[in-house]
C-alpha cells in the first residue's frame, strides 16, 4: 500500500467529529487558499451542498451578502509584483456573484490584498499598500534589518472605501495616524510592509476595526477625521487575525501566538475583549495549548447559540467549541493543492488545504438552497 506523503491529509481529512445535541448546525463556507476559484458550501455531515466557480483564484476568502449572493475577493495575476510574498497574500479583485456564479458585478484595484467587505452603504472597504516616502520609512522600526522591497522601498498599509465603479471616496493612511515608533514591527518580520494589515470591518457606530499582524496590534478608526478610538497591542494580542465587533461591543479576535512573548511555546487561542482595556471576557484555549495552533490567517465566529466557530486556517481544520471549551463540531478541509514553484515564502510550497477564513451560515441565510 502506498502511503501518502502528505502529513495532514494522512491525518483524515472531511467531518470527523459532530454533537448534534449541542452543534449549532448550518451550512459552512471555506475557500482554499490554493483553490483555482471554487468556493465550497458542506452541510452540517461535512456533505457538498454548493459550489460557486470563478476564474479567478481566491485574495484570500468569500463570504455571504444579505441578499444570499456571495461576495468574492479574488486574485488579479496579471498585476505587479511588489515584493516576493505580495503573489501570495495580494488580491485585487471583487465580484459579487449570484448562487449559479454569474458576475453580477466586479471592480478592481491593483494595490489590495488581505482583506475587504461590503459596508451597510453597499460600498467595499479594502486594504491596500501605498509606498512611504523616504523620510517616513525611516522611521519605521522593528524588523529584519536590510529586508525593504526592492529599492528599499517599505509600502504602508491604507483604508480604502471604494464604490463599484471604482472610485476611491474615502481614505486612511497608517503612516499618517499612526507611530511607527510606538507600532514597531515584530522582529521577525520583513521591512518591506508596514505594519501589514489583514483586517478590516465595519463596527456598529460606522468606525471600522484595522487589525495588524506583523506589530500584533488592533486598531478602532473614528471615520469622521480617522483619528485611532482605541488600540490593543502586543502586550495582549501576538500576529492576530479577523478582529471584529459582537453585538455587546466587545470583540472576538484569532490570536495566532507565532511569537508571544511570554512563553517559548507557539500555540493560538481564540479571544473575546473588551476593548478599551484589553481585558478578556472569553477565551478559548486547547489542552495541552500546543495542539491548536495557527501561524498565520484563520478566523472565528460567535454563533447565534453562544457556542464559537474557529477556522484554524493553516491547517485547514474548522471547528465549533461551546462557551465551556467543548469542541462539538469538527471538519478538515478535503481540497489540498500546492500554489506552484517559486511563489512567497517557504511556508507557500507544497499541497495545503489551508483557508484565510471561514463562515458558518444558517439555512434562511441561503434562500436559493
Amino acid at each position: 500500500m502506498t502511503v501518502d506523503q502528505n502529513t495532514l491529509r494522512r491525518r483524515g481529512t472531511g467531518l470527523i467529529a459532530h454533537d448534534p445535541d449541542r452543534s449549532h448546525g448550518g451550512y459552512t463556507l471555506y475557500t482554499p487558499i490554493t483553490s483555482t476559484g471554487v468556493i465550497h458550501l458542506v452541510d452540517i455531515e461535512g456533505r457538498p451542498v454548493h459550489t460557486w466557480n470563478s476564474p479567478h483564484p481566491p485574495g484570500r476568502q468569500a463570504q455571504l451578502l444579505p441578499n444570499g449572493n456571495l461576495f468574492y475577493a479574488a486574485k488579479d495575476t496579471d498585476g505587479p509584483t511588489l515584493f516576493p510574498i505580495w503573489d501570495v497574500y495580494h488580491g485585487g479583485i471583487f465580484q459579487e456573484l449570484a448562487p449559479d456564479s454569474t458576475v453580477l458585478r466586479e471592480v478592481r484595484h491593483p494595490f489590495h490584498h488581505h482583506d475587504a467587505s461590503v459596508l451597510r452603504n453597499g460600498n467595499l472597504i479594502i486594504t491596500a499598500v501605498e509606498p512611504l516616502s523616504p523620510a517616513d520609512a525611516a522611521r519605521v522600526r522593528g524588523g529584519i534589518p536590510g529586508s525593504e522591497a526592492p529599492g528599499g522601498v517599505i509600502y504602508g498599509d491604507v483604508v480604502y472605501e471604494l464604490t463599484w465603479d471604482g472610485e476611491v471616496v474615502w481614505r486612511w493612511a497608517a503612516i499618517e495616524h499612526l507611530d511607527p515608533g510606538e507600532v514597531p514591527l515584530g522582529r521577525h518580520f520583513a521591512r518591506e510592509h508596514w505594519p501589514m494589515a489583514n483586517t478590516v470591518n465595519e463596527r456598529a457606530d460606522g468606525s471600522l476595526l484595522v487589525g495588524f499582524r506583523s506589530a500584533s496590534t488592533t486598531v478602532a478608526v473614528d471615520r469622521a477625521d480617522g483619528s485611532v478610538l482605541w488600540s490593543v497591542g502586543p502586550d495582549v494580542l501576538a500576529q492576530q487575525h479577523h478582529p471584529h465587533e459582537l453585538p455587546g461591543g466587545t470583540v472576538l479576535v484569532f490570536d495566532n501566538g507565532t511569537y508571544r512573548d511570554t512563553t517559548s511555546v507557539p500555540y493560538s487561542r481564540v479571544l473575546e475583549l473588551d476593548p478599551r482595556t484589553g481585558e478578556q471576557v472569553w477565551s478559548y484555549v486547547d489542552n495541552p495549548p500546543q495542539n491548536f495552533f495557527s501561524p498565520y490567517m484563520s478566523s472565528a465566529q460567535r454563533l447565534p447559540n453562544g457556542n464559537t466557530f474557529i477556522a484554524e486556517g493553516s491547517f485547514g481544520r474548522l471547528f465549533e467549541v461551546t462557551p465551556g471549551g467543548d469542541v462539538v463540531w469538527e471538519f478538515v478541509v478535503p481540497e489540498f493543492r500546492s500554489f506552484g514553484e517559486g511563489v512567497g515564502l517557504e511556508s507557500s510550497g507544497g499541497a495545503q488545504n489551508s483557508v484565510f477564513r471561514a463562515y458558518r451560515y444558517d439555512a434562511e441565510q441561503l434562500p436559493w438552497l
